[in-house]
């Protein structure tokens, strides 16, 4: 069974199963009473689209298809016939509706057909004009099968998808072009449809609240004596509460005059009723701002209050001491014998000006600080770098030659030793490690800092350092630099690196991963950096608590160094993929 749905006019006001039933066998009705326009529509771009696609297209195929169009619409005719004939209830409408959404499938189906066997491959304007054409039904689609979207996708999405999908197979610059426009067309055809459904369905409920209304107003008008009754009871409790609000409540007539001057205003200006009545508010008023307010309430007069109904002003307000105070009037307005008058609720907000003013300095001084905080950060990422780059240095220089030295000094001894001398296997061991411990130190300094970063460049110094990560950790990863411009400024190649580096690490360290990718891309006047696992991922939770919280923390502030994006994605047990875009020409 279909879903029945309740269209809502206004509030508390809905439509009951019954009147539901109705709203959609008037639906169906509609969707019949223009079912001709389909038919006459089909009927005269069919045979246009043979004609235009005869110099392109098999002379057999076109017949086929345009014979296979008109049969369709031939049995759309005999339907349509039936249902005019037919004796309906509104219990009818699903079977209705049904067939004909069948053959809205079957049209559409009809003319996606001409996507594939009336494409010509070889003649773009003949293309052009089948996407015309296709997208005009679709078009006319849209208002045809307003009433019921289901009877619009059956026949869009049929129409439009092999079309659709020959330009994106096509795969050239401009067929994917024609194909990206064609999908925005359809998008938009989309969106005219669900509003004119909109406009559809609210009309016809409309039209069935009216009737249902038109029953009740009877029952109503025999209430109106006791509503009247009720509202002097309503007038006398609203006045209780206009005179016991602390809030200054004031209301004018056509000309600017007071008519109403409550307790509350009295005590935020310090003028009694008796003061205002029939006053103009120029009284209560700095005298900088009258003559504007005159010709304000001369202008919301003559608009009929529209340009002050429900807005919210700023002003200064005048004591009867003389001292001036920020208020708050909301305004509305209101009619009584075909005159105009104006209600505004007035607020004293001095206490809220100063807490503003506070909260704004508040706000400026946490800028700044966060201002510093971040300068202080690429000061101390930089005075690390220059520190790391500093260590490297002594290590390789420095401890790396000395080690050599020893390394020398051994094997200078085992030649004057012979080979029996049972030292030799003691000085052998020794210089293996001296050896190992070499290879470590330099794997120390390059860690520290790649010199050959500064050398070679970025996609070198991630290849090697990759390879030597994989060797060390027993990962498998792989690296796809692509597009990367080759020269980039230091800061830039190494934010991508060091990045890089720290992703690794945490996946070794965290992510019992056997697999990561590093992808480096030049893209959008930018370097794009993505680095995925398919380790077990992470939760929020795990960053809050701190398992991997310092580690992004340092990724990010270094992206945000160089102006860059960064965006991590994870969930649990299914790995992690990490994104960063950096702009190579950060603006100052």
């Amino acid at each position: 069974m279909y879903q029945k749905v309740s269209w809502k006019i206004w509030e508390g006001c809905v439509l009951e199963e019954k009147e539901s039933d109705l709203l959609y066998a008037q639906q169906v009705e509609q969707l019949y009473s223009l079912a001709p326009v389909g038919i006459i529509a089909s009927l005269v771009n069919g045979p246009i689209l043979t004609y235009i696609q005869w110099k392109v297209i098999s002379h057999g195929v076109l017949l086929a298809w345009l014979s296979a169009l008109v049969l369709l619409n031939g049995l759309w005719s005999v339907l349509w016939y039936q249902f005019q004939k037919a004796s309906r209830g509104p219990l009818d409408s699903l079977r209705w509706s049904r067939r004909f959404i069948g053959g809205t499938l079957a049209s559409g189906l009809i003319w996606g057909a001409t996507g594939v066997v009336l494409f010509p491959e070889s003649s773009i304007p003949h293309q052009i004009f089948l996407a015309f054409v296709l997208g005009g039904m679709i078009a006319g689609g849209t208002a045809v099968y307003a009433a019921l979207q289901g009877a619009f996708l059956a026949y869009s999405l049929p129409t439009i998808t092999p079309l659709l999908v020959r330009f994106f197979v096509l795969g050239d610059e401009l067929h994917m072009a024609m194909g990206g426009m064609t999908l925005l067309f359809v998008s938009l055809m989309f969106v005219t449809l669900r509003r004119n459904h909109t406009v559809t369905v609210a009309s016809m409920t409309l039209s069935l609240q009216l009737v249902k209304s038109n029953q009740l107003l009877q029952g109503e008008i025999r209430e109106r004596q006791q509503a009247e009754v009720a509202l002097r009871d309503s007038q006398e409790q609203l006045h209780s509460v206009v005179q016991s609000t602390d809030e200054g409540i004031i209301s004018l007539n056509g000309e600017g005059e007071v008519m109403l001057w409550n307790k509350g205003a009295e005590t935020l200006f310090g003028f009694s009723t008796d003061e205002m009545q029939r006053q103009t508010l120029e009284r209560i008023m700095p005298e900088r701002f009258r003559l504007a307010h005159q010709a304000g309430v001369k202008r919301a007069s003559q608009a009929g209050g529209k340009t002050v109904e429900g807005e919210m002003f700023e002003l200064m307000g005048l004591r009867r001491d003389g001292s001036e105070f920020p208020l708050e009037l909301s305004l509305g307005y209101w009619h009584k014998n075909g005159e105009i008058f104006f209600t505004g609720i007035v607020r004293d907000i001095t206490a809220r000006k100063q807490a503003e003013k506070v909260l704004r300095q508040r706000e400026s001084e946490l800028q700044q600080s966060q201002e510093e905080l971040r300068a202080l950060g690429a000061q101390l990422i930089s005075a690390q770098e220059d520190e790391r780059r500093r260590l490297s240095r002594e290590l390789h220089d420095d401890m790396n030659q000395r080690l050599a030295m020893v390394a020398i000094h051994i094997q200078s001894v085992q030649g004057s030793l012979p080979e029996s001398d049972p030292m030799q296997e003691i000085l052998q061991h020794l210089n293996e490690e001296v050896s190992s411990l070499s290879d470590n130190v330099r794997r120390l300094a390059y860690q520290l800092h790649p010199s050959i970063l500064d050398d070679l460049g970025l996609v070198v110094a991630l290849q090697f350092f990759i390879k030597d990560f994989s060797k060390w950790e027993h990962i498998s990863v792989t690296f796809q630099p692509q597009d990367v411009p080759p020269i980039l400024s230091q800061d830039i190649a190494l934010c991508v690196y060091r990045v890089t580096q720290e992703c690794l690490r945490n996946v070794a360290k965290h992510a019992e991963a056997d697999r990561a990718s590093v992808e480096v891309m030049g893209l959008e006047a930018g370097l794009q950096l993505v680095i995925k696992d398919n380790g077990k991922g992470f939760t929020p939770e795990a960053v809050r608590s701190g398992t991997h919280g310092l580690g992004l923390i340092g990724m990010k502030e270094r992206i945000r160094v160089v102006q860059g994006i960064f965006d991590v994605k994870a969930s649990e047990g299914k790995g992690t993929t990490i994104t960063a875009w950096i702009p190579l020409s950060p603006t100052t």
